[in-house]
């Protein structure tokens, strides 16, 4: 994977202007290869959570949290890995290599879901075991990713650009939680025939990184340390030069250890709390992404201001959080009324949306609104930390920022756990009184403190 190349140099100014970007076929290769590969993600991963909630249903214990460790580990131990690549080699190459080790990824789960393959908690074991290859092809790929962005335009369209990048993101979380949940309530003995569509996607990716500009290696000579397997020292060293951009790492940190238990937590409350099929519990989880997608539109192309308007907007955000969270919380406690369980389980797509009642529309809504507030806060954060370091430590600042936020993602797993060890103690005590809704209140607490103390700094000030 190694390439040769002249050191890094800052975009030209033939670059495309914010005009002509949709034109412009590296942009289209970018955005394309990259919401292709999160619909992959986001489409096995959210059908591995719902056969852990259905395996759980049954009886088995919910392994929710070893699914998303599983898919969350790869990330600490192999970010500064791909943080390294990045650096070391061309971007480009690290991404279209990764394309090809995702169609054998992909190839893999087809594999398990197989007729004849192990069925039940075996297969559900081997599904994890994919998913912690997923995770590990994605650690070396993320870094590559997000920093060929400075790369290959102009820091007037970096705000645009990662605005469209996080839209397109969760555009493909939306319709990869959505197509989980149809494909098990209506394929769920040929699974394989989604997997075999996974790897045909797979491909396309591959085709369409290969559009992404060749771009030169920022540190020809890096040379392969232990501290580029999680955090290099140079980083360390950053760290404490720019104690805002080590700040800004944290806030990346409790934004995704949110983002990682409101997943499992909403298929759990549809699933096993209110009763809903797994379209309908996807419908719901796929609501935060469609907001997600909103939001990171209204915060990349309304920042008219800059680093001023992205400290703004991060507050607005943050504190929409809080609400949105307690909002949820009050509308899955039951205190208001409970959706009404459809009869038929097998209800098509259009059915399961308009048949809701107020109490599922509400939340629907509310995880709307908590994905639009998440939006709002996450893009200028993503900006600063990748306009702050220097240019030849983009990389590598990256990796570590994908090996913080994902250690953020472990420890949602062990709160996966530990609450619900909480909410069973209570709804035992409680003759079976559900308390799943703590869940949000959690959230919605360890989230104030940020929304209240954190200001996002300006890049050209993050070393003060």
């Amino acid at each position: 994977m190694s390439d040769s190349g002249s050191p890094y140099s800052p975009p030209s100014s033939d670059l495309p202007s914010s005009a002509g970007l949709t034109s412009d076929p590296v942009f289209g290769g970018v955005i394309s290869t990259q919401f292709l590969g999160a619909f992959n993600d986001n489409f096995f991963k959210q059908m591995v959570l719902l056969k852990c909630v259905e395996m759980a249903a049954g009886g088995s214990n919910d392994l929710q949290g070893l699914a998303l460790a599983a898919f969350a580990l790869p990330f600490v131990l192999l970010s500064g890995l791909g943080g390294y690549l990045s650096d070391r080699c061309s971007k480009r190459t690290v991404i279209v290599w990764c394309k090809i080790a995702e169609i054998f990824v992909m190839g893999a789960a087809m594999l398990v879901l197989l007729p004849g393959m192990p069925t039940g908690n075996n297969q559900l074991y081997l599904l994890i075991l994919v998913l912690a290859l997923m995770g590990a092809q994605s650690a070396i790929f993320g870094p590559s990713k997000y920093g060929i962005l400075p790369e290959l335009f102009s820091g007037r369209l970096l705000l645009p650009v990662n605005g469209a990048i996080q839209m397109t993101t969760f555009l493909a979380i939306i319709f990869g939680m959505a197509g989980a949940g149809i494909a098990l309530d209506n394929l769920d003995n040929s699974l394989w025939l989604c997997s075999a569509i996974a790897v045909g996607i797979a491909v396309i990716g591959t085709i369409t990184a290969l559009f992404i500009r060749r771009t030169p290696v920022a540190e020809p000579d890096l040379k392969l340390k232990s501290g580029n397997l999680f955090i290099p020292s140079e980083i360390w060293t950053l760290f404490r030069q720019q104690p805002k951009l080590a700040k800004a790492l944290l806030v990346m940190m409790m934004f995704w250890f949110i983002g990682g238990v409101a997943q499992p937590a909403v298929n759990t409350l549809g699933g096993n709390v209110l009763m809903l099929s797994k379209t309908r519990t996807s419908l719901m989880a796929a609501a935060i992404g469609v907001g997600i997608a909103a939001g990171c539109v209204i915060s990349g192309f309304a920042n008219k201001g800059g680093s001023a308007d992205g400290s703004r907007w991060t507050t607005r955000g943050s504190w929409m959080i809080v609400l949105s969270l307690l909002l949820i919380a009050l509308l899955s406690s039951g205190m208001v009324g409970r959706p009404t369980p459809s009869a038929d389980q097998l209800q098509g797509i259009f059915q399961s949306l308009v048949s809701a009642d107020l109490i599922e529309w509400l939340l629907r809504f509310s995880m709307l609104c908590l994905g639009v507030s998440a939006g709002i806060f996450v893009v200028p954060v993503q900006v600063y930390i990748q306009e702050a370091p220097p240019v030849e430590q983009k990389g590598r600042l990256i990796g570590a920022m994908n090996v913080i936020t994902w250690i953020g993602i472990l420890f949602s797993a062990a709160f996966i756990f530990l609450m619900g060890m909480v909410t069973s103690v209570l709804s035992d005590r409680d003759g079976g009184q559900d308390y799943h809704f703590l869940v949000f209140v959690g959230l919605a607490v360890m989230m104030a403190p940020l929304a209240r103390f954190y200001r996002l700094p300006e890049a050209a000030t993050a070393q003060n």
